[in-house]
């Protein structure tokens, strides 16, 4: 009897961190020395790190749907096992060719909905209606790890980056002191969470910081910076409109200066191409919404901010997001029939270059709120999740 050949475990180290995310959690159940590899933080990191280097597979973007799904809601029988869990996010790939869904567990998604904060290296950060950061989740393997409590101030805005310098996680949550929060009249202070550590602490905010605007984009983590649209108080007074950054490696907050003094009104801060960048909503004699794409070719340097493109929209269109090379992700008031699923109307995506106008739709099964970027990753595979979604 030939003796049997195995083969060298160089070269299965080698092999496995190029393989999809699905075969890889299953070979874990090999042996114990396959599953100390695969889930070491090194393994984690040198699989990232070959999907990151991927500019095809493995890329693409989440449409975030927050509507209450129930039980009772009017589907086909064939797909009522479906309807568990309240909140749907559908995965796209980087063409938008193909879709598949994730479904948030009910007991992150309270009162029916929830939001997404960001989204860092296959890892989403959920919160709340009232925009608390709730827990981590990764979709790819299906685990997720529940946040401690926080301070029970309202939530304004919040955050989630990566720390490349000690291959970390933090959330960041910018509150009011003042109840209910008043938007022109309220002390705004901040949390930080490290996943590291897993706790919670206060950082301060040297800045006059009046208010910050509505956050419907979760992509403005650039140059190891989180960014919001705000309102700065400077000599005399004066607020001004600017972008705030936190800098997740000493966390500090600063300030980068808009176009024209603050006169143009960015509606969605967005990355383009590596870079900061802002949508901007312009006045349009005609009918429609008129918006400038604003991309910073230097970071940091107010002379850098460059228009790139002006898109006009239909009254009813909105701007949910980009993608990494500037294509423009527009909801509609369009809907459609899914026949071969008999699961009732559809939303309609429209992906949009602004450069030739080239269009392509994209259906959803319920009305979509924001896009952001996603790529398939191990992390939070270490770490012990509260449970798997299954």
């Amino acid at each position: 009897m030939s003796q049997r050949k195995h083969v060298p475990y160089d070269i299965i180290i080698s092999i496995l961190p190029k393989l999809p995310i699905k075969s890889i959690v299953r070979f874990r159940c090999v042996c114990k020395l396959w599953d100390s590899t695969i889930t070491s933080s090194d393994f984690i990191s040198t699989h990232l790190s070959n999907n990151n280097n991927n500019n095809v597979s493995d890329h693409g973007y989440l449409i975030h749907m927050p509507n209450v799904i129930t039980k009772e809601a009017t589907y086909s029988s064939s797909s009522s096992s479906s309807l568990s869990n309240p909140v749907c996010i559908v995965g796209c790939d980087p063409k938008f060719n193909k879709i598949s869904e994730y479904r948030i567990s009910s007991d992150f998604s309270r009162e029916g909905s929830c939001n997404i904060v960001g989204s860092c290296n296959g890892v989403l950060c959920l919160a709340d209606s009232s925009w608390n950061p709730t827990c981590l989740w990764n979709p790819s393997i299906r685990k997720f790890k529940s946040l401690p409590c926080l301070s029970e101030h309202q939530c304004v805005s919040a955050g989630f980056a990566y720390q490349s310098e000690t291959n970390d996680y933090k959330v960041i949550k910018i509150y009011s002191t003042s109840e209910p929060y008043i938007k022109r009249h309220a002390e705004l202070q901040a949390e930080v969470y490290t996943l590291s550590s897993d706790e919670w602490r206060r950082v301060g905010i040297s800045l006059n910081l009046v208010r910050l605007k509505e956050s419907y984009s979760s992509d403005t983590f650039v140059s190891g910076a989180l960014h919001w649209v705000a309102w700065i108080k400077e000599d005399f007074g004066i607020s001004r409109r600017k972008i705030l950054a936190f800098d997740v490696n000493d966390e500090k907050f600063g300030e980068i200066a808009i176009p024209y003094g603050g006169k143009i009104h960015p509606e969605i801060l967005a990355v383009i191409k590596g870079n900061l960048a802002f949508i901007s909503s312009e006045f349009c004699y005609a009918p429609g919404i008129r918006y400038g794409i604003w991309m910073m070719g230097e970071y940091g340097v107010c002379e850098s901010w460059n228009k790139l493109f002006t898109l006009r929209l239909g009254g009813f269109e909105s701007i949910i997001g980009c993608t990494r090379h500037g294509e423009v992700i527009v909801k509609t008031a369009k809907t459609k029939y899914d026949a071969e699923l008999q699961r009732g109307i559809h939303f309609v995506v429209v992906i949009i270059d602004p450069v030739t106008l080239n269009e392509k739709e994209l259906i959803v099964p319920h009305f979509p709120t924001k896009a952001t970027t996603f790529v398939e990753s191990l992390v939070l595979l270490d770490e012990n999740p509260d449970k798997k979604i299954s």
